[in-house]
């Protein structure tokens, strides 16, 4: 590390805390990096307040590169800061310093002021501290709700086991905090916490007047952590469960049985709730109700599973893998599609070239192929039937599946479209065209080396050159 003389620390001091050049104090704090006497760390601190970014920015980064406990004690104090700004960067630094802002933090979990209190238990949970776990089990029977509510997620987010007892508790004690401790004891994990909250699933679950909200957590939580015992009980509660929470036990199941390996052997008994499970808001449900159907058979299993392409991305990224290799599924979407039932989506078109080639002709009756109304040509009129509302980017992915189900007929598609005055449409086309690797394209694009209009002529050319 550069060090700096006696003269140029006190110049660079003066600029910092007085110089009326914000380029010039942000230079200041910048050089005081290099020192960690407390005089340099104390006015980098105070540059936390100042009223320009590029200083305040400047400070953050010479103190987070200081480092030290020093660092923690100059700064603990704009915690309680009247401005949103000075205290959201001291927060963000005695973050960074992680076990080096400890000794500063604790004496502030005793402020009188209770949001002082839970700033600094949010950033001790955030720092994962061991040594901070005596200190915010006491707040747990704090005056202020929302402080004992942050112990109990900062005592999670530790994750340390020996606040088990404590969280379990809190638990059996605290009413409003119920919910958060069996969030808490989830993230924690370990034998002690999956036995506290199966043994509560199974009190709360046979209450009629139990909390829905809590018994959401508790099943959240145990899916996260539960084992063979925990997949076992919670099956057997299946038949005493209905509605919202029938849905959530079963995510709990499967996320369960996925983690340990073990197969949800009544899978067709409970085939109506997974297909229910799919239009939850909650994305997780979904995901796991795709993964409760996928070896499922029957054409409602796979109408159900192509109705709920796009409702999310992370169930698309399950689903998708599941449907391009799903026997039946080319066809029951372009049934689908032709209903109207689902949108021709970006999602929908490019999962529909997808399948085309994983068609399994054989397991397709005769007529569907052969006759007038052959399903590829079905196919194609459906997906071209999109084109005249779909934006570019969904225009692109059509193209690309027309030329999947029919190429020579793709041609003749563009070939009408192109066949416009407007020759931004035609090099529009042809940049649509440009990522393909259908052996018609170059061809295609050829047409317009002799076009009227030079910017047309100018992109086909570069476009062919690349190929």
């Amino acid at each position: 590390m550069m060090t700096h003389s006696m003269d140029e620390t006190k110049q660079h001091l003066a600029a910092v805390l007085s110089d009326s050049d914000p380029a010039a104090r942000r230079r200041a704090a910048e050089e005081l990096a290099a020192c960690t006497g407390f005089a340099p760390i104390a006015a980098l601190a105070a540059a936390l307040r100042d009223e320009n970014k590029g200083v305040r920015d400047a400070a953050l980064r010479s103190l987070s590169q200081i480092g030290n406990k020093n660092v923690a004690r100059a700064v603990v104090e704009y915690l309680a800061d009247p401005n949103i700004t000075t205290r959201n960067l001291a927060a963000e630094l005695l973050m960074r310093l992680r076990e080096e802002s400890l000794e500063a933090l604790l004496p502030y979990l005793y402020d009188a002021d209770q949001d002082v209190r839970k700033f600094v238990v949010d950033i001790l949970g955030a720092n994962g501290s061991n040594d901070a776990i005596p200190h915010l089990i006491k707040l747990l029977v704090d005056p202020d709700e929302n402080v004992v509510i942050s112990a109990v997620e900062a005592l999670g987010n530790v994750r340390s086991e020996s606040a088990i007892p404590a969280l379990t508790k809190a638990f059996n004690e605290i009413g409003y905090a119920k919910a958060t401790a069996a969030e808490a004891i989830g993230k924690i994990g370990g034998t002690k916490a999956t036995d506290f909250l199966l043994s509560q699933i199974s009190t709360h679950i046979g209450e009629p007047g139990s909390d829905p909200l809590v018994l959401y957590a508790l099943l959240e939580a145990i899916s996260l952590i539960g084992y063979d015992k925990a997949f076992y009980e919670l099956c057997n509660h299946l038949a005493g469960v209905k509605g919202k929470l029938r849905r959530i036990l079963l995510h709990a199941i499967i996320r369960i049985g996925e983690r340990c390996t073990i197969a949800l052997d009544r899978a067709q008994a409970v085939k109506t709730d997974l297909i229910d499970a799919l239009k939850d808001r909650n994305c997780s449900i979904q995901v796991s109700a795709v993964k409760g159907l996928a070896n499922l058979e029957g054409d409602d299993v796979t109408a159900a599973l192509v109705e709920a392409v796009n409702r999310s991305e992370e169930c698309d990224s399950v689903l998708t893998p599941i449907l391009e290799y799903r026997g039946g599924a080319f066809q029951v979407m372009v049934n689908l599609l032709e209903a109207g039932t689902i949108t021709p989506t970006k999602e929908v078109i490019s999962l529909m070239g997808k399948l085309v080639s994983h068609i399994e002709y054989a397991a397709i009756p005769k007529e569907l192929i052969e006759s007038d109304g052959r399903l590829l040509q079905r196919a194609f009129d459906a997906v071209k039937g999109a084109w005249g509302d779909a934006t570019e980017e969904l225009r692109a992915v059509i193209v690309d599946t027309l030329f999947r189900l029919d190429g020579d007929q793709a041609v003749q598609v563009l070939d009408a479209i192109v066949d416009e005055p407007d020759p931004w449409l035609r090099i529009h086309v042809i940049e649509l065209l440009s990522p393909l690797n259908d052996r018609r394209i170059p061809q295609f694009i050829g047409r317009f080396l002799e076009d009227e209009d030079e910017m047309v002529r100018d992109v086909a050319a570069s476009t062919l050159a690349g190929r």
